[in-house]
């Protein structure tokens, strides 16, 4: 994503990753830097599949106490089962699924293009 990114646009991309205790009741999550990189700054906030929106609603809780320019939403796919208040800002797909399946996306693999099975 960055490389693309940095392709088409002049601004400074730093990438972060953020990761989630899906098991704790807390809304618990932890970056790989420190917050000066996104203090005063813009947010992007991208997740490839939107389920229940609490992997977005916990990604959301790491930038929340800490002043930012503004904060915007990317999902790659939507689909359609959110009970966390989330809104996203933009959207690659929307599908209407059932909860029994599975949605997959694959990205930069070996020079082909990027793909969502559903399964």
């Amino acid at each position: 994503l960055q490389e693309v990114l940095l392709k088409i646009s002049d601004f400074k991309i730093v990438m972060l990753k953020i990761e989630l205790d899906r098991f704790n009741s807390k809304l618990v999550a932890n970056t790989d830097l420190d917050e000066s990189h996104w203090k005063n700054k813009v947010v992007i906030l991208v997740d490839d599949v939107l389920n229940s929106g609490k992997t977005l609603a916990y990604g959301l809780g790491v930038f929340l106490n800490t002043p930012h320019k503004k904060i915007r939403t990317v999902v790659l796919v939507d689909r359609r089962h959110k009970i966390f208040p989330i809104a996203t800002d933009y959207v690659g797909l929307q599908l209407a699924t059932v909860l029994k399946e599975h949605v997959d996306v694959v990205m930069d693999v070996d020079g082909e293009e990027d793909r969502v099975y559903l399964s």
